[in-house]
């Protein structure tokens, strides 16, 4: 079963879709990303892996990588994801 991430924090309008992309492929996850109308950012994730997952959370909060990224995630939230993988970006 998939997995939506809600990203809050400063997350629109600094390259988040992107970057989460980023993090994603190099976790191995395929996906999508989307902006949200309330200023999130949603993330679906094609796994059920949730430590995999909650690595890829830690990764998205710490940018080890330095992948660019000009805003940041205060909090993240997860539910279980039903349907197609669709969004602005897919990865």
């Amino acid at each position: 079963m998939a997995k939506a991430l809600i990203l809050s924090g400063r997350v629109q309008g600094v390259f988040c879709r992107k970057y989460c992309s980023n993090y994603a492929k190099n976790f191995g996850f395929k996906g999508s990303a989307s902006n949200l109308s309330s200023g999130k950012v949603r993330v679906i994730l094609e796994s059920d892996d949730e430590q995999k997952i909650n690595k890829y959370i830690q990764a998205l909060k710490q940018n080890p990588y330095g992948f660019q990224f000009y805003g940041r995630i205060d909090d993240v939230s997860i539910s279980d994801h039903t349907g197609s993988i669709r969004g602005d970006y897919l990865f």
